[in-house]
């Protein structure tokens, strides 16, 4: 499985759980979260970027859960901004 460059430059084993769980947080079904994971899982490469990764899940989100693209983009942003 691929590896993740967080934001601080660690590497880090890429995870669906966490793509999950940051789908539900934002309110959308365990069925959207999982097909959003397994999407991304599949377009993930070695070294992606987490921020890479949270462009990929908002993308899908806004496929299927307009308003949970919304949320999720909001907390993905503010964490991008250093607040």
């Amino acid at each position: 499985m691929a590896s993740v460059t967080k934001k601080n430059g660690y590497l880090q084993k890429f995870s669906k759980a966490k793509i999950i769980r940051g789908c539900r947080k934002s309110g959308t079904s365990m069925k959207h979260a999982q097909l959003i994971a397994n999407r991304v899982a599949r377009k993930a490469y070695d070294k992606i970027s987490t921020r890479r990764i949270g462009e990929m899940v908002v993308a899908n989100l806004r496929r299927v859960d307009r308003k949970a693209a919304i949320a999720f983009n909001k907390v993905f942003s503010r964490n991008w901004k250093g607040l």
